[in-house]
């Protein structure tokens, strides 16, 4: 994680990150990209930028919701539920599909903006897009009448052009990367999903704020203990993949998979029907390969692996999230996930507006690494990495004790063991 006060600073420390990258060839030129980074900056700061193509694509596909996520937020700033969608099914027939895909807003203390960013040009268009997200995080400010806060972006690949390379290195400043929590943001690194969701559980059970949900209708659920913007990469997923612990079986997360989160006979056919099963709203699997709501039926997933097995492609992502979501009083937490290669390894992350990390968290690890792991294997490759990110990670209050039993298991007492006797 990269977090600093002021976007200068954070674009000169990503420039840094990018030059000791990898390198790859688009058909844009030569370039160096680096692993995922997080920014996190805590001032947001207009830049005056002209409107640009791009920018006046997000700015109508936000306004088609705009209004309505304004009204949810002024109504309940508590929601974890405002976040906006700017990716569609049909960019994947685009060849200059949008980079920011996602826009998600969160209120503490403060009026909070998060973007996933699938492809950043560092030393071009950082400015650009920082100034776009400050834009909107004003507007939005202004129309719930909520303080402004910080910007965070997830950004999947930041590159800079080999053309590019002498002026970029005279603005490269090194930062030492943050590892653990804050305020802001969180970031974990671990080698496997089973000590990556206990890392997890630790960091919101002892260091998590307190807050009302939209959930008051259930007993134990009418609060939560969340941390904001919870990042994950684990290096090992294929290893130790499920916590003795877990509230789940290997059953339960291979069916779930299957068949709400992949769907279909498989990953490299293309999807053409209905695959909602009876009582369904909706599935992950759904969203991502034929949408029954979608004017254009694109299997996102076919489409994101078919690119995946060409080099250097930023455009595999897959959108989940849908604009009339901002409606539905059960959105999708699942927003979004995006695959990108690196060398002889994949790379699948997953982004969401909200994630329960007791009841939810785990069985979401399992079926998003395992999903990754086909997208490797049908690109012949064996290793693969996993990136899972939150914008609310929490507890809810009622599982605090369930939490607890498992983070600090009570050892028994001799006389315990004369009881038995």
């Amino acid at each position: 994680m990269i977090k600093t006060k002021e976007f200068e600073e954070c674009k000169r420390a990503l420039i840094s990150a990018v030059l000791s990258g990898y390198s790859c060839s688009s058909r844009f030129g030569e370039y160096l990209f680096s692993d995922p980074k997080l920014l996190v900056i805590e001032e947001a700061e207009q830049l005056g930028y002209e409107e640009d193509y791009f920018r006046d694509v997000y700015m109508r596909r936000l306004q088609e919701v705009f209004k309505k996520a304004a009204e949810k937020l002024k109504r309940t700033p508590y929601t974890r539920r405002v976040s906006i969608p700017i990716w569609r099914p049909e960019d994947h027939l685009s060849k200059n599909p949008p980079a920011i895909t996602e826009i998600s807003f969160l209120y503490d203390e403060k009026l909070h903006l998060t973007a996933y960013l699938r492809s950043l040009d560092v030393f071009n268009y950082f400015e650009h897009n920082f100034d776009f997200l400050s834009f909107i995080l004003e507007k939005m400010s202004l129309e719930t009448e909520l303080e402004a806060g910080s910007i965070a972006m997830l950004v999947a690949v930041p590159h800079i052009y080999r053309r590019d390379l002498k002026r970029a290195e005279k603005e490269a400043k090194p930062i030492e990367e943050f590892f653990g929590y804050t305020e802001l943001a969180t970031h974990i690194v671990d080698d496997y999903i089973s000590s990556a969701w206990h890392s997890a559980l630790e960091t919101i059970y002892r260091m998590g704020k307190k807050k009302r949900t939209e959930w008051d209708i259930f007993s134990g659920q009418e609060t939560s203990n969340f941390v904001h913007r919870l990042f994950i990469e684990v290096r090992k997923p294929e290893e130790n993949r499920i916590h003795d612990k877990a509230p789940f079986t290997e059953k339960y997360g291979l069916e779930y998979a299957h068949s709400y989160v992949i769907g279909g006979e498989g990953i490299d056919v293309e999807l053409e029907r209905n695959i909602l099963k009876d009582g369904e709203e909706y599935s992950y699997a759904e969203r991502a390969r034929y949408c029954l709501k979608d004017e254009f039926k694109v299997d996102q997933l076919f489409k994101a692996v078919k690119k995946l097995k060409e080099n250097c492609r930023r455009d595999c992502y897959v959108a989940i999230s849908r604009p009339w979501d901002i409606e539905s009083s059960e959105p999708p937490c699942l927003r979004g996930y995006h695959f990108v290669k690196k060398n002889a390894k994949i790379l699948g992350i997953f982004y969401m507006r909200s994630n329960d990390a007791y009841g939810a968290m785990h069985a979401n690890m399992f079926a998003f690494s395992l999903l990754t792991k086909y997208a490797a294997e049908a690109c012949g490759i064996r290793d693969y990495e996993y990136n899972h990110f939150a914008v609310d990670a929490h507890i809810y209050s009622g599982f605090m004790k369930a939490v607890e039993d498992i983070l600090y298991p009570k050892s028994p007492k001799f006389t315990d063991f004369m009881k038995t006797t």
